[in-house]
């Protein structure tokens, strides 16, 4: 373990680790979110979906339901990488601060752009999206995680301290998070009430940002990227740095996958017994689906470590890990793309046979739907659009171009 060393501009991170080498296994998992979340909302038609490519229509987990917080997870791992680094280099907690705060709002702002584009009908924008839940949880973890500790101790005390500060965080949050919604009453509505409308989250939304900037979804003005659910989501990123922690020690690699794998089964049997009592619900990320979720996170990075990471005789499967890997070095970037091209693509109309003018989209799953069923024809669409991502994304990757936005 290293002390704290001194720059000019003060005390450094303390390097509360022993370097570790980048682990591929991290590359490749971000690649494999961000593919998933191309193809599940890029449907050919949105009559014609299997069940694991929809997110649940409200209690009930599907693997769709994994994508988005397992994302925040492998964000908070990565961090304590990235971070790490940093610290290397000689930043203190303050430029530390100064870059989380920075990329926090790069990262709202975008989400905001997203949203609105291309028409950018600013009346009716919705406010709440993705990466606006990113950049927040990212603030707020960011800053937990470089404020907890002491300067000028040892390795050893820094560790323990940042490991309790976000171990103790996960609880209080989606205690806090849980006690707010089974207590504060909702106006007309009542306590406890966990629909669309009724739940004190969708109240503060509505009451903050208005019907006009929310999500509308069966027949209900709401979103499942609001305000208040996004503290239990900032659990998830939380649980990717004591993930990330375990995986930077000093600790064989056996023991790691062990305690990660343990970990992982601990978490999922704890969302399903909690499930009668506190739904699994993704729209409104209840402690259950945190647990559930956070769990699956930690047995897909237990798997993916150990197939990628772990073995050397598996280095032989690069080639076919590429696509994922093209897409997790430009993470943000290729998902930018995605979101606006499904926009556009949806803007340029085609003629059928009778001359009927179509949305691009439904012109090629009727086309497709010539050969194949529809189910596998509105799949082929997101599977084209998928690839049409991997086909821009792919020169970056080859030039070692790598955005980070």
């Amino acid at each position: 373990m290293m002390p704290a060393t001194q720059t000019a501009a003060g005390p450094t991170l303390v390097e509360f680790a022993a370097p570790s080498r980048r682990l591929l296994s991290i590359d490749v998992f971000r690649g494999l979110l961000v593919m998933g979340m191309v193809l599940v909302t890029n449907a050919g038609s949105w009559s014609y979906v299997y069940w694991p490519l929809k997110h649940a229509d409200w209690n009930g987990v599907t693997p769709t339901d994994m994508i988005f917080p397992s994302f925040l997870f492998l964000t908070g791992l990565s961090m304590t990488y990235s971070f790490a680094a940093r610290s290397r280099r000689g930043q203190t907690r303050g430029q530390l601060a100064l870059h989380i705060t920075e990329r926090s709002v790069f990262l709202i702002l975008l989400g905001l752009f997203l949203n609105g584009f291309p028409i950018f009908d600013w009346h009716n924008l919705r406010i709440p999206g993705i990466l606006q839940r990113i950049g927040l949880c990212y603030l707020l973890v960011g800053l937990l995680y470089i404020f907890t500790g002491r300067s000028g101790v040892t390795g050893g005390r820094r560790l323990r301290s940042n490991v309790l500060a976000a171990g103790a965080a996960i609880p209080a949050l989606l205690l806090l998070y849980w006690a707010l919604m089974c207590l504060v009453p909702v106006p007309g509505c009542g306590v406890g009430h966990l629909d669309m409308t009724g739940n004190v989250g969708a109240y503060i939304d509505r009451t903050l940002m208005h019907t006009n900037h929310l999500w509308f979804w069966g027949g209900q003005t709401w979103d499942p990227e609001g305000l208040l659910s996004t503290v239990p989501a900032a659990a998830n990123m939380l649980l990717g740095v004591l993930a990330g922690e375990w995986l930077r020690s000093a600790r064989p690699a056996s023991r790691k996958l062990l305690g990660l794998a343990v970990a992982g089964a601990v978490l999922i049997s704890a969302g399903l017994l909690l499930n009668p009592v506190i739904p699994i619900n993704k729209k409104i990320w209840t402690p259950s689906f945190m647990l559930f979720s956070g769990g699956f996170s930690l047995l897909a990075v237990t798997l993916l470590h150990w197939l990628i990471d772990a073995r050397e005789g598996m280095r032989g499967w690069r080639i076919a890990l590429l696509p994922a890997l093209v897409f997790g070095s430009n993470a943000i970037f290729g998902f930018t793309v995605a979101q606006m091209l499904n926009p556009l693509f949806g803007m340029v109309t085609l003629h059928d046979g009778s001359n009927t003018a179509v949305a691009f989209p439904i012109a090629c799953f009727n086309l497709f739907s010539r050969f194949l069923n529809p189910w596998n024809a509105s799949l082929a669409y997101a599977v084209l659009f998928v690839l049409l991502n991997l086909a821009i994304l792919w020169p970056l990757y080859s030039k070692r171009i790598f955005i980070r936005l």
